[in-house]
């Protein structure tokens, strides 16, 4: 029985050399080919290039930043803040699309 338990161990310790052996040399490989790099372009923004659009969205934000922070009491000015917000918010809008005709006829 202890004869055989030796063998045994003998032929299993062979084995797993041979196994282990051939699992190093499966990991043992050449490093992989460098992807070459790709270079993503900036997105442009349509306001890029109109200074004076720029300024003017700057004004507008300045503004509404303005109207948000002034508070009268629960009612807020009587609805009128909120108006000239949204009239803000569309006088932003409309420089936005400004820049964009601008580009797209130049």
């Amino acid at each position: 029985m202890i004869e055989r338990a030796r063998a045994w161990r003998r032929l299993a310790t062979a084995w797993l050399l041979l196994a282990a052996g051939a699992g190093l040399a499966g990991c043992v490989q050449a490093p992989p080919v460098q992807r070459p790099v790709v270079v993503v372009p900036h997105p442009r923004s349509s306001l890029d290039g109109h200074p004076h659009l720029i300024a003017a969205m700057r004004t507008i934000d300045a503004q509404i930043a303005q109207l948000r922070a002034a508070r009268n009491g629960d009612d807020g000015f009587g609805g009128h803040r909120g108006r000239a917000i949204q009239l803000a918010l569309q006088a932003r809008a409309e420089v936005y699309r400004a820049a964009v005709f601008a580009d797209r006829h130049p």
